[in-house]
């Protein structure tokens, strides 16, 4: 989280909690009523609570103890989440979510390797949120509009998983705006918002990149059999004359660990970047 939206939403917390004890609007929208919340609910206490695998940034108790957990992203916001490990893809979305990422990851994989825009890489990472370009893949061709809520709003009923979201770089100015602003995580919500959002495939290239070779990838380039000599690869084209990128399963794999099994394993030498 960047320094500008940790600071954003420390002041949406306290603004919404300068609300507290007024009546709210009387045109509440219906998901706000369906949560147990009505006009003569009163908000009792606020407090931000976003923190690395929650998915809820604000939390606001009202005094009839229904709950708004808030996931709050600035219309400016380029992540919903940055650099998934295996663990975290599982636990947050299920194994069903990191199977179709690591099969799509893969098909991808072979496709890009042979694109003229494509740089050595043998493991792609991900990421979900704002790209253009050849690297990015449309939330709806990899996953059903529930897994996308999934990665919007997280799984289970705790106080982690969100149940509305302020996508705005505004701040608001009353309660009635706050309910103008605040969205349920539904399935209208997200097909609207992945129109803008993506999957995000990031190639790491170990000649230029250091300390992301560190994190999990989600297929890797496996050759067809090992050199006879050990053998120094640094571009794409003399790589992928020698194998294909295969499914990984959920072991934490990184890029650095494919650099090493392809230098023990396969006598391929891939010269790194010093972090």
């Amino acid at each position: 989280m960047s320094a500008y939206t940790d600071e954003f939403e420390r002041e949406l917390a306290n603004i919404i909690c300068s609300f507290s004890g007024m009546s709210l609007p009387l045109n509440l929208p219906a998901w706000v009523e369906n949560l147990g919340i009505t006009t003569n609910s009163k908000i009792q206490d606020v407090a931000r609570i976003g923190s690395a695998g929650h998915k809820t940034d604000i939390v606001i108790c009202f005094d009839n103890g229904k709950i708004l957990k808030v996931s709050a992203k600035m219309s400016s916001a380029d992540y919903f989440g940055n650099w998934y490990s295996h663990d975290r893809v599982i636990r947050e979305f299920g194994d069903d979510i990191f199977q179709k990422l690591t099969i799509d990851c893969t098909n991808w994989a072979n496709s890009w390797i042979n694109n003229s825009n494509a740089s050595l890489f043998v493991g792609v990472s991900i990421c979900f949120g704002k790209r253009s370009g050849n690297t990015s893949r449309e939330f709806t061709e990899v996953f059903t509009v529930n897994d996308i809520i999934k990665i919007v709003a997280g799984t289970g009923t705790g106080i982690e998983t969100a149940n509305c979201l302020y996508s705005s770089s505004d701040l608001p100015n009353s309660l009635q705006e706050l309910f103008e602003i605040l969205k349920p995580i539904d399935s209208t919500t997200i097909t609207s918002l992945s129109e803008n959002f993506k999957l995000i495939y990031r190639p790491i290239n170990p000649l230029t990149e250091g300390t992301n070779r560190g994190k999990c990838t989600y297929t890797q380039f496996i050759p067809n059999y090992p050199l006879r000599i050990q053998t120094r690869i640094d571009n794409l084209n003399d790589l992928k004359s020698l194998g294909s990128f295969q499914k990984v399963s959920a072991n934490s794999l990184n890029h650095n660990r494919v650099l090493n099994e392809l230098r023990d394993n396969y006598n391929i030498f891939i010269p790194r970047k010093v972090k």
